[in-house]
């Protein structure tokens, strides 16, 4: 499932919300490092949606589902089982 992680990171750098050559952990929190606000939270769960074919319910949006990269795949693979 690493390419979630690919495609998240993918997205950010190509929306300007990160450097190419960032150096950005699995568990870094995207809010405390400035990579994204909630506008940019709203573009990406947009982004999200439309590539996997999913939708994300409001009451799953939490830091805890989407502050960290990996919160974001764990959340996706949820989704798509579901």
């Amino acid at each position: 499932m690493n390419d979630i992680l690919g495609d998240i990171l993918e997205f950010l750098k190509t929306q300007g919300f990160l450097e190419d050559n960032s150096t950005l952990q699995e568990n870094d929190s995207l809010s405390e490092t400035g990579v994204i606000d909630s506008i940019t939270l709203l573009q990406m769960i947009d982004f999200l949606e439309g590539k996997y074919s999913i939708e994300i319910p409001l009451e799953m949006i939490t830091t805890e589902n989407f502050d960290t990269l990996s919160g974001i795949r764990q959340s996706i693979i949820t989704l798509k089982k579901g």
